[in-house]
């Protein structure tokens, strides 16, 4: 499998890094599983594909074709070696595993984008950071509930989500729930005649691959521009009607 713009791979097949790649498949993206243990590949190989490979093996990830993934996991708890030869080889975003603070410290150090701690980041928030750029903002509002389901917090800045009553927005065709809004230091239990506004909090619940597309529909930033450039004209025609007065 030689990766492209859209592709992950995921390098240890440990409990955690199987979590990522089930959670991955699910979110319909493509993946590849890594592992030098051949008897870890067993599980991942039904459902996506694999390579047998020490992922610090610089030749053996230059052959996968390892730098034209969008994104590298690295699951692996030892694994100070194994992004030293992703950073050598130009990987542009890595995703790494600390096991401690010190851990954590030198991977920042040398230049790790994203770093997830397992006894805080479970496989299905590692999933949602490496599909979407929303979840690397606000991923410290995500948390696991269980059974597949998440609860997270976006920003509210997409216009065709603004100043409509919740019961015409159709939430139910995206399977997700909206749990509170925030707007500004008002916290609300919605109701169907309440009114989303630019730049509430809202907290959702629901699949994580319902829950990642809802956090797209909401944070869409040329619809955001649109808006803005709406506010900019509507001015604009404001201030001509003064005048004209």
């Amino acid at each position: 499998m030689s990766g492209n713009k859209k592709d992950i791979a995921v390098i240890g097949m440990g409990r955690f890094g199987y979590s990522i790649v089930e959670q991955l498949i699910e979110l319909k993206r493509q993946v590849l599983a890594i592992d030098i243990d051949e008897s870890k590949l067993i599980r991942p190989s039904r459902m996506t594909n694999t390579a047998i490979l020490d992922g610090s093996d610089i030749d053996g990830l230059r052959a996968l074709g390892i730098d034209k993934f969008n994104t590298i996991i690295v699951a692996a708890s030892e694994n100070i070696e194994i992004v030293a030869s992703l950073i050598e080889l130009g990987v542009k975003h890595i995703i790494a595993k600390a096991k401690s603070s010190s851990h954590e410290r030198v991977l920042k150090q040398i230049g790790v984008d994203v770093i997830v701690k397992p006894e805080v980041e479970a496989g299905i928030r590692t999933a949602l950071i490496a599909t979407n750029s929303n979840f690397i903002k606000y991923s410290e509002l995500l948390q696991e509930v269980g059974d597949g389901y998440a609860i997270g917090s976006t920003i509210v800045n997409d216009i065709h989500w603004i100043g409509k009553p919740l019961s015409e927005l159709k939430l139910y065709k995206l399977k997700v729930s909206i749990v509170s809004i925030k707007s500004g230091s008002k916290v609300q239990i919605p109701q169907g005649d309440t009114r989303l506004k630019s730049g509430d909090l809202v907290t959702l619940i629901g699949k994580v691959p319902d829950l990642t597309r809802t956090f797209a529909e909401f944070n869409d930033e040329g619809t955001t521009r649109m808006l803005k450039i709406s506010k900019i004209q509507q001015a604009k025609i404001e201030a001509n009607k003064r005048r004209k007065k």
